[in-house]
């Protein structure tokens, strides 16, 4: 019995140093010598302290995790969302991985672990609906990340296959140039640049988005953000 009981309040006490840990590593904001921060952990590194730029009266933190606000803008634990909208800004995806969120300007989709939220090219705030990552829909169009798609008929825009991948992209990765030395990549690279500044040539900052995941229309049909047409071409 006794060593029943010393069992018991041995895993009592680990479980209880453990939750004391958990609190005390927590990730979030922190208000310390007169600034702002945004504070995680790494296990290589310890504690990083990332200071935010605001004032301290007019910073609040929001109920969602990782999001602040200011008078003009949201945060997203550092990252100041440009063009965001703080009164009316809200989460409309709050489990998985990658999430969406909105304001009456845009929509935006982001990676609970990651520091950038992009925003959704296009998207009517309005009528964004999220479908299967990583596809969403408006009354106009249909997305692929934070991609247009450009589809024919978005009210037979369907999901076929879902996925769990999603990539992170500088515009010059993404997009390429047409001076690229034919030895730095592949003929598939190459010709996938091409496709994209066909398509997406007026993007100037980083895109989120998936090259796998299948979806179609009665006319058209894609894998991740591409045609079918473009992906074997």
């Amino acid at each position: 019995m006794k060593k029943t009981l010393v069992a018991v309040g041995n895993v009592v006490c680990g479980l209880t140093i453990l939750f004391c840990i958990y609190i005390i590593i927590k990730p979030g904001y922190v208000y310390e010598n007169g600034t702002w921060n945004y504070v995680s952990y790494d296990e290589s590194v310890g504690r990083r302290v990332n200071p935010i730029n605001v004032s301290k009266d007019e910073f609040k933190i929001l109920k969602y995790n990782d999001f602040a606000r200011d008078n003009n803008r949201i945060y997203f634990k550092s990252t100041k969302i440009e063009g965001s909208d703080p009164d009316t800004f809200q989460i409309i995806s709050k489990k998985g991985r990658y999430r969406y969120a909105k304001d009456k300007n845009n929509v935006y989709i982001y990676a609970s672990d990651d520091w950038s939220v992009y925003r959704v090219l296009k998207a009517d705030p309005n009528s964004f609906e999220i479908l299967e990552f990583p596809y969403s829909k408006d009354k106009n169009d249909a997305f692929c990340g934070s991609l247009p798609l450009y589809v024919d008929d978005v009210t037979k825009f369907e999901v076929i296959e879902s996925t769990g991948s999603a990539i992170m992209s500088s515009v010059d990765s993404f997009l390429g140039t047409e001076s690229d030395s034919r030895n730095m990549s592949s003929e598939y690279k190459r010709k996938k640049q091409e496709n994209n500044r066909k398509k997406y040539g007026f993007i100037t900052n980083w895109v989120f988005y998936s090259e796998d995941g299948k979806a179609k229309t009665d006319k058209l049909a894609y894998e991740g953000y591409r045609l079918v047409e473009e992906v074997y071409q």
